[in-house]
């Protein structure tokens, strides 16, 4: 294996795997001015303590008795070992008081003018400023007042991956704990633009009600409910799934083998340069083409709850597969040298799935580049997601 150093200078990581990669390397987090303001004005882990009103520590994925994802990159590989050999932990909490929540992108907390850590995500690795919260207070920015709230809003609330594994379990944890349903859910200025159409015909959107957190005013309440759901906390999914009825006609519905195309609705990103080449592909081997950016979640519970293998371009796509949760998976994943995560493999140990993923070389240096397929890639990720799934319906069936 080569030098770790030059081994990132080649491939490009997501920046939430940061942490992992630094614990490869044997290094420490650098210095930072913001880390050390978040330990002086956090909210003192007494009264953190007192205002939780439930937690659970979830057993770390490696531990769960899942294969090892099966990846060609071993640097990636050795990230997705050292995340999915963390425990997970998830809770909730009721905050009181002067209680605000900042209307940048990530929607930090602050309870009696002291900084929730727990807002900032449990085990997050990204670690978002604070100080424009105090800059925004000292400005005199608008200020937006509710009585009492439920914080739906999300650091990524405008991707479908995060909608369908941190966000919609909030409203199942909300009910769980039997919170009153007539406190409103808050969400981001741009919620019902991403997810409005695709979340229509579901429980989610009537059973209780949701207001937005205007662009650039600050929330501020007597009472707030934070909730955290595990990482990949699949004894929420049952009760995700059954809020989103199965869409009665959808194209495709019931393949096997199912492709995901990026490229028709999505945003561009990550997509498929040589696409139709590669669909063409993947067709001779059986696999049915989808663009899940075009459909409703009813339509994709419709399409991707039948499917025993699912390949495409890394991305949120992937999030379908909690529709199969219980019932044997293979993800087959075509990874953008400019975009390495460990969520995707993660979440199939944590799930039980199968992973197999083949490292493509992006067409540019940006993250957001296209990726160009060569053939062989292609068809070896076939081979070897055809032999999987094959044996994990015979281990099923056994």
């Amino acid at each position: 294996m080569k030098d770790p150093d030059a081994a990132a200078a080649q491939r490009q990581f997501v920046s939430t795997d940061d942490a992992y990669l630094l614990q490869l390397r044997g290094k420490r987090r650098p210095f930072s001015v913001d880390r050390v303001l978040r330990g002086v004005l956090r909210l003192p882990a007494a009264a953190e303590r007192k205002a939780r009103i439930y937690d659970r520590r979830l057993p770390a994925p490696v531990s769960l008795g899942s294969e090892a994802p099966v990846i060609d990159d071993p640097w990636l590989a050795a990230a997705v070992r050292v995340r999915a050999e963390r425990s997970r932990f998830e809770g909730a909490w009721r905050l009181r008081g002067d209680v605000r929540v900042d209307p940048g992108p990530h929607p930090l907390v602050f309870n009696g003018n002291r900084f929730v850590s727990s807002s900032a995500g449990i085990g997050a690795d990204v670690e978002p400023p604070i100080w424009r919260h105090y800059a925004r207070r000292l400005a005199g920015r608008p200020i937006m007042r509710v009585d009492r709230a439920i914080l739906l809003r999300d650091s990524w609330d405008n991707n479908y991956w995060h909608l369908l594994h941190d966000i919609l379990p909030r409203l199942v944890m909300a009910e769980a704990l039997e919170i009153d349903p007539a406190i409103p859910a808050v969400v981001g200025h741009n919620f019902f633009l991403q997810h409005n159409d695709r979340l229509a015909g579901t429980r989610f959107l009537t059973e209780r009600p949701l207001i937005v957190q205007a662009r650039g005013q600050t929330l501020r309440c007597e009472e707030l409910y934070l909730l955290r759901p595990g990482e990949f906390s699949s004894h929420w999914t049952p009760a995700v799934v059954d809020r989103i009825p199965r869409a009665e006609v959808a194209v495709n519905a019931g393949a096997r083998r199912v492709f995901c195309r990026r490229k028709v609705a999505s945003d561009g990103r990550r997509e498929i340069a040589n696409g139709p080449e590669i669909e063409a592909i993947f067709a001779d081997a059986g696999f049915v083409t989808v663009d899940p950016a075009t459909m409703t979640m009813s339509q994709q519970r419709a399409v991707f709850e039948g499917a025993e293998i699912v390949a495409g371009a890394n991305g949120a796509a992937f999030a379908n597969a909690v529709f199969r949760n219980g019932k044997p998976l293979t993800i087959g994943a075509l990874i953008s040298s400019n975009w390495l995560s460990t969520t995707f493999p993660t979440m199939a140990m944590a799930y039980d799935f199968g992973y197999v993923g083949c490292v493509v070389e992006a067409v540019g240096e940006s993250q957001a580049a296209p990726i160009a397929v060569p053939a062989d890639t292609a068809r070896r990720l076939i081979d070897r997601v055809l032999a999987d799934g094959a044996r994990r319906q015979a281990r099923a069936g056994s």
